[in-house]
């Protein structure tokens, strides 16, 4: 058995939590010059991020399973090798359809990099408050990575090409294998564990059908009809996937578990959070260069404060949760980032410099990093420990799964309210774009605001075993 070094544990499943979560958004800083370069419509750019959040949440549950048995370690050594390989497949992507293919496979990539890293957590760590500074110091990369990833996004794609966003990927991979040597807690597999092992294929292809399908039919972009027969499609695959569920010995989803007040409300509250806050991102980037004509590089520089603040406040959690108690926290949390994309609403109406905006958007990044934090220290006590994979792939599941339908729901409504969608965006008026933006934060406002009513009901207690 190998000793766990809990510090480097730590700093391997947040440095590795830092790119799944910042290669979702390490393009939206470079969505112009992706645009004009493979000649992508605005109404199809959001598909940059939804493919391979699709294919993250897809296949977290799997992830997750794959974790418990094989070990943290293993699967994260395996994750960061076809991470790599379609980061350098979609950076040399000659057409937007190969560039959507290695998405996916890079999401295929992340979902088992996810669940994997708050696995070696959760085994390297003593219950209490050094997990809780783990969890801490871990979900501060998932509020501040979308930020962080603007930073790196705008300068490489300023100083070098939008390629080099993904291009990066290549070279970090190898330097985080080295880190995992020695590190977490050994895990002999059976041959004969190996042979009953379970891993619920049909299961894991019928969610991503079905949360695809979902993503497809609320999708304005797309024909009328396509959508229609992306909502039956949906239906059929994720009733299916219950049935198989509920009978299957061995679900990737434990509906027994999932449907439990604890789990389910946590993961709720981390679906609406997630989906009304997945404009942001998307919004601020285009709003930045496209209506004030700010360089990648400047937009990234005024996105930095936001970054700043959500790891100090990720890291000042705990002390805050002393003090004013974890329900209270988990209920203003929402509040606050939601108020903060409601005031921003009604600032963008009036397209001013992007610095003015620049303190609300700072006042959201503290609300969305205290409400991940809380909701992840959650999910990680709803469970036992040797469930962590399945309690990581789970939260994670919901913030992806809300994700990619809120950010194709809530700019669909924008688009088709304001219109411009099918224009590239050379030739997109920036008046209809910040009426656009407006709409689409207000509407992420209130689905943000929502997760408070979700997490004031979650019940404290022992985990489910």
């Amino acid at each position: 058995m190998t000793v766990p070094h809990s510090g480097r544990a730590v700093a391997v499943a947040s440095v590795t939590q830092l790119i799944v979560v910042l290669d979702g958004a390490v393009l939206s800083i470079a969505l112009p010059s992706l645009s004009a370069d493979l000649n992508v419509p605005v109404a199809s750019l959001p598909w940059v991020a939804n493919a391979y959040a699709l294919a993250v949440a897809g296949s977290l549950l799997l992830g997750g399973r794959i974790a418990d048995l094989f070990g943290a370690v293993p699967c994260l050594r395996f994750g960061l090798g076809l991470f790599a390989l379609a980061s350098l497949g979609a950076g040399l992507s000659p057409t937007f359809g190969w560039l959507m293919f290695f998405r996916v496979m890079q999401g295929f990539g992340a979902a088992l990099l996810s669940p994997a890293g708050l696995a070696l957590l959760t085994d390297s760590t003593s219950p209490g408050p050094d997990r809780e500074r783990a969890i801490a110091t871990w979900s501060v990369t998932a509020t501040v990575g979308g930020t962080v990833g603007a930073l790196v996004g705008g300068t490489l794609t300023q100083v070098l090409d939008w390629r080099w966003t993904l291009l990066i990927n290549v070279a970090i991979a190898p330097a985080l294998l080295l880190m995992t040597r020695n590190i977490g807690r050994r895990r002999h597999v059976s041959e004969e564990r190996l042979r009953r092992a379970h891993f619920d294929i049909p299961g894991s292809f019928l969610f991503l059908v079905g949360i695809s399908c979902v993503t497809l039919a609320v999708t304005s972009s797309v024909e009328i009809q396509i959508r229609l027969t992306g909502a039956v499609v949906a239906l059929l695959s994720l009733g299916v996937f219950v049935l198989v569920e509920r009978r299957s010995k061995h679900p990737i989803l434990p509906l027994n578990i999932v449907f439990t007040k604890r789990v389910g409300i946590t993961n709720g509250a981390a679906l609406m959070l997630i989906a009304g806050l997945s404009v942001m991102g998307f919004y601020t980037s285009l709003y930045a260069q496209v209506v004030t004509g700010l360089t990648p590089v400047q937009t990234a520089l005024w996105l930095l404060p936001s970054a700043v603040a959500g790891a100090v406040t990720s890291k000042l959690v705990p002390r805050v949760i002393s003090r004013l108690g974890e329900t209270n926290v988990r209920i203003a949390a929402p509040l606050l980032a939601g108020s903060a994309l409601a005031l921003l609403a009604i600032v963008a109406l009036f397209q001013p410099p992007f610095y003015v905006m620049v303190p609300l958007i700072v006042l959201e990044a503290v609300g969305a990093s205290t409400a991940v934090v809380v909701l992840t220290a959650a999910s990680t006590r709803s469970l036992p420990p040797h469930r962590a994979g399945l309690a990581g792939g789970l939260i994670t599941t919901s913030g992806q799964v809300g994700s990619s339908v809120g950010l194709a729901l809530i700019t669909g409504i924008a688009a088709a309210a304001i219109g411009g969608g099918e224009t590239s965006l050379a030739d997109v008026n920036p008046a209809a774009l910040a009426g656009q933006m407006a709409i689409a934060l207000g509407l992420g406002a209130v689905i943000t605001a929502s997760a408070s009513y979700f997490a004031r009901r979650i019940p404290l207690g022992h985990a489910i075993h």
